[in-house]
């Protein structure tokens, strides 16, 4: 039986998505990337509440989740950029959701085994420095996956980290071949698996899905609805948005998403129309995954949008984690038997 904590880490620009394994049980969790500086509240009850999302980073404390956006007044997730991670906000998510693990009873929180991500284009220059910057708020063990690959391993492992066999081998023999396209907040990342091979030339990124809530709010504008970044951000999965009432908006947020799909639309078919027909699949993942996935499975018919394909990249880090965790206490037990 695995003794170590396996957390996998999704800390995106929209929300914070973990799964963590200890002894033998799964625990989810997700929160929205927001983050204000926190501030005295009066109400006890409210006080109560808010302590659970506030944590102390650098000396300041800040709010987190639905108490920075109560609270704090905070109407824009953060994260718009790729350099980010460098910030206190990042710091303040990670610390909250170590916190909100501690509050869900999680053990082993002292030492896990941590595994997180970065946009793919970002990955070579960015996988050591965000294991410290980590690493200054939990001390654990890191590991750092490009962003897709967390989506690949939800669809290639089963949940005790150990291969699907005919997800990874064909009747004949030969490894299979998969592509994946995760349609992030702030960006699409795609990833080729070519028989079981990293494929370092489609390690690419795009727009994601934020870009769709900006012209969303345009949109909106033009129309005399006031609507914030992050009302637009939920607006796109509702089709609904509260001004002066609640107002029905799909057919603004198809115009909002058209262009942004386009894009990624373009996209994928440059980074991938060399190799598709010859692919097992293409994977579709990530929170922006629906908005894609009739255009993508239209025009590739092997395309398959994984199940909770918003959960799918932490689900796949932690089976990850839990597969490198098992082999490795098999390798102990075998080097002293």
């Amino acid at each position: 039986m695995l003794t170590k904590t396996i957390i996998g880490l999704d800390v995106g620009r929209s929300a914070v998505k973990v799964v963590a394994f200890a002894n033998g049980l799964y625990y989810r969790l997700t929160f929205p990337s927001l983050v204000s500086p926190a501030f005295p509240i009066n109400d006890e009850g409210t006080a109560a509440r808010a302590e659970l999302e506030t944590v102390e980073v650098l000396g300041k404390r800040y709010f987190t989740g639905d108490t920075a956006r109560l609270q704090g007044g905070v109407n824009m997730s953060v994260g718009l950029s790729h350099d980010w991670t460098n910030g206190p906000e990042y710091l303040a998510l990670v610390a909250s959701t170590m916190k909100r693990l501690a509050a869900l009873g999680v053990p082993g929180l002292d030492s896990p085994y941590i595994v997180l991500g970065t946009p793919a284009s970002l990955f070579g220059r960015q996988k050591e420095a965000l294991a410290q910057r980590t690493q200054a708020v939990v001390a654990a063990e890191m590991k750092v996956l490009p962003q897709p690959m967390g989506a690949y391993c939800n669809f290639f492992m089963d949940a005790r980290g150990v291969p699907i066999k005919d997800r990874q081998k064909r009747p004949d023999g030969k490894n299979r071949s998969w592509a994946v396209v995760e349609v992030g907040h702030y960006t699409t990342d795609f990833l080729l698996m070519r028989e079981g091979n990293y494929i370092e030339r489609a390690a690419v990124s795009c727009e994601g899905v934020h870009f769709a809530a900006e012209n969303l709010v345009r949109i909106l504008a033009a129309k005399d609805i006031q609507a914030t970044p992050l009302t637009a951000e939920e607006a796109l999965r509702t089709g609904v948005i509260v001004d002066f009432g609640e107002r029905r908006i799909e057919a603004q947020v198809a115009e909002a998403v058209d262009h942004v799909v386009q894009k990624i639309m373009t996209m994928a078919d440059s980074v991938l129309s060399n190799d598709v027909r010859s692919l097992d699949g293409v994977l579709l993942a990530g929170g922006g995954a629906p908005i894609l996935a009739a255009g993508l499975q239209k025009k590739w018919p092997h395309t398959v949008l994984l199940e909770n394909p918003r959960m799918a990249v932490a689900d796949g880090f932690c089976r990850y984690g839990v597969g490198q965790m098992l082999r490795r206490a098999m390798a102990a037990e075998k080097a002293t038997a």
